[in-house]
């Protein structure tokens, strides 16, 4: 079996040439592992492959630092103007809120007298299509929805009882918390053992 090159760890992608000689490496390295025969028919070959790819995760960790070093002190100012900004709109999202409150307020009773109307027009039609119509009755009209308010389907779940299975979320989080916690018996669950490789050299 072929042995691994050796590759420039000592690379920075903030100096001249950096990324050239990165890409370089890496494709160096690319190119000796489609060299190398997928087989592990023994122990050695299982060692040496799992070297190789051993190999391949410290150069992709290689590229993450890299990254780091250049986006760490952007992450940084990132937060700090985050922080800043939470800290300058605070009294400006106070300020508006009573505004905004009153205007919900205003909306929900204008829907709520929108409701009743629509409610009356049907109880009206219900009536008419039951008896002669009644020509002195005056039409209802119905309040236009208030500017910037559109209606949207939603839903609240009042009994999950009757909520169809289909529905139903199966928490795998919890399922794998009990596992690793010792939970080996739970019905409607197989838990097994599963072989899991470590790729360090």
């Amino acid at each position: 079996m072929a042995t691994l090159p050796n590759p420039n760890t000592d690379l920075s992608l903030q100096e001249t040439g950096g990324r050239e000689r990165l890409q370089a490496t890496l494709t160096h390295y690319v190119n000796f592992l489609h060299q190398q025969p997928a087989i592990c028919g023994s122990a050695q070959q299982q060692e040496a492959l799992i070297q190789h790819v051993a190999q391949g995760h410290e150069l992709i960790k290689l590229v993450s630092a890299e990254r780091l070093k250049i986006t760490r002190q952007l992450d940084d100012q990132k937060q700090d103007w985050m922080e800043l900004e939470k800290e300058l709109t605070a009294p400006l999202l106070g300020a508006m809120q009573p505004l905004k409150d009153a205007v919900e307020h205003y909306n929900r009773e204008m829907l709520r007298i929108r409701a009743h109307q629509q409610a009356e027009v049907v109880q009206q039609s219900t009536s008419t299509q039951a008896s002669q119509t009644d020509w002195l009755r005056a039409e209802v009209p119905i309040v236009a929805l208030p500017k910037g308010v559109h209606l949207k389907w939603t839903f609240e779940v009042v009994d999950p009882d009757q909520v169809p299975k289909s529905y139903w979320v199966i928490d795998e989080g919890a399922i794998k918390t009990a596992v690793a916690q010792g939970a080996r018996t739970i019905a409607g669950v197989r838990i097994y053992e599963e072989a899991v490789t470590s790729f360090r050299a």
